[in-house]
This record gives structure tokens, sequence and C-alpha cells, in this order.
């Protein structure tokens, strides 16, 4: 199984994000759906040939979450006030 890949992120601040790319191996998301790996600052880090995927998930409440792993064919991560959210989550039916 392949992680799910992070095909845009709107974090420009955050130290992983090149051009709304993110850069990091591995992001996790939150139990409120938000991006725990999102650090704040100019100095950057990961790796430029890397595109960013889902580590793991906590958002239970989401149907792409299969046992705290994400199954979403892709994400998308957004600004929710200072923070990022995973923009793929849904709430189960």
């Amino acid at each position: 199984m392949d992680m799910p890949q992070i095909n845009r992120c709107d974090m420009i601040t955050c130290a992983f994000n090149t051009n709304k790319i993110c850069h990091t191996l591995g992001i996790n998301v939150g139990p409120h759906d938000e991006c725990h790996t999102y650090i704040h600052g100019s100095a950057k880090g990961g790796f430029k040939e890397v595109n960013g995927a889902i580590g793991a998930c906590l958002a239970s409440e989401c149907k792409f979450n299969d046992r705290l792993e994400c199954v979403a064919p892709d994400v998308s991560v957004g600004s929710h006030n200072i923070h990022a959210d995973c923009e793929t989550f849904q709430v189960k039916s």
C-alpha cells in the first residue's frame, strides 16, 4: 500500500512548503483534521525531490481513515485560521 500523496498545500509559511507543494516524507493528521507537521518558519526543511504524503491520521471521524491510516486517493491541505487542515476530510456517513 502506498501513502496518499499531498497534491496541494496552501500553508506557504510552512517550512516544508515550496510553491504550494509539501516536501516532507509524511505528515501526520490530528484528531480534528489538522496537519500536525506544520512548522511555521522561514527556514526551509524537507527534500525538494519529495512530494509529501500522509503518514498517519488520527481523524477517526473521517471516511478515509482506516485503522489510523489515510486511504484517500490524494489529499489537499489548506489554511484554517492559523493552522493547516486536511481539506480532503469527510465525515463518515
